[in-house]
């Protein structure tokens, strides 16, 4: 029985989302999925230069009513991912104030299983205007605490911000880390701990990051299928 962890505005944590059963499969689906490194065609500037290398499986999408031109899996597939899908909706229907509301506010679901090995992170960002809100799953088997890899939300951006910072120059965020657009993020952030099981749901105005994963993880990788919530076209 899922419970719900923590409920802030474009902020939703809910744990236990997953019979044992359907997690252990969903833990095996992810492990046994192919996968790429996310710069494998050309850099891809949502992560910085010093973000590391992390690896994305295939890409699985829910679009009941066949409203986007998809080349990949779609829902129903047969696997387990389906069950993560119907959580998603799910915990989506009942507290559409997060993210929208299916039918309403948004059409479609993409989502795809992700590694973060030691050394890894994602830098802050807003996910783009095309997404009514986003989510993460994470699946590995267990997580410490100084193993790194939280996910940090912060509060809405707040351009009056803006007006009380030094110029920060011209150079884009992802070669210098001096963006302007961090001057709006305030610098007091949720930190939510990656333990299995767990569903964050976030808002489409909740700015966020991946926190470096820890050379106390070891071998152990940052496994979690993220995704978004798609506006109709």
């Amino acid at each position: 029985m899922s419970s719900i962890a923590l409920h802030q505005d474009g902020l939703l944590v809910s744990d236990g989302v997953l019979g044992p059963k359907a997690f252990g499969a969903l833990r095996d689906h992810v492990a046994l999925s192919q996968y790429r490194g996310v710069h494998g065609q050309k850099w891809d500037r949502v992560w910085r230069l010093w973000d590391g290398n992390p690896q994305r499986g295939e890409s699985v999408y829910y679009d009941p009513d066949g409203r986007f031109d998809w080349k990949g899996a779609t829902y129903p597939t047969g696997t387990a991912v389906d069950h993560l899908i119907d959580a998603v909706r799910t915990l989506s229907a009942l507290h559409p104030e997060v993210a929208g509301a299916e039918c309403i506010d948004w059409a479609g679901i993409y989502l795809c299983p992700w590694l973060y090995p030691v050394g890894s992170a994602l830098s802050l960002h807003q996910d783009a205007a095309k997404y009514t809100g986003s989510f993460t799953f994470f699946v590995h088997s267990r997580w410490r605490l100084h193993w790194g890899g939280e996910l940090f939300v912060y509060p809405p951006a707040d351009p009056a911000r803006l007006e009380s910072s030094p110029a920060r120059g011209s150079d884009h965020a992802w070669i210098s880390d001096d963006g302007p657009d961090e001057a709006m993020i305030s610098d007091v952030a949720v930190a939510i701990s990656p333990s299995p099981n767990r569903l964050v749901l976030l808002g489409e105005d909740r700015p966020h990051r991946v926190a470096r994963v820890d050379q106390n993880a070891g071998a152990h990788v940052r496994a979690s299928i993220a995704g978004f919530f798609l506006r109709a076209p």
